[in-house]
């Protein structure tokens, strides 16, 4: 047996199938490529945001709605900072 971690290992304890760790592949890839443009923290919270609305549970997506508006409003307008 190899001590090498696949990705399903990784996911292994919470009983996830292979379409779920394929799915979380698929995301990792997109995170990527986003990372690519080189966003800086108000446009990685805007994104999230925007993604959050795509959900189906009405619940999930007001409280990551909640959360980045609070997030977008804590980011320092310092030109010492990334903006």
């Amino acid at each position: 047996m190899s001590d090498r971690l696949t990705l399903k290992d990784e996911f292994e304890d919470a009983k996830l199938d292979e379409a779920d760790v394929a799915d979380f592949y698929v995301a990792r890839q997109i995170l990527q490529e986003i990372r690519k443009f080189g966003v800086n923290q108000k446009t990685t919270l805007k994104l999230i945001e925007l993604l959050a609305l795509e959900l189906e549970s009405r619940e999930k997506m007001l409280a990551i709605v909640e959360a980045t508006k609070t997030g977008l409003s804590t980011v320092s307008d310092s030109p010492i900072i990334e903006r």
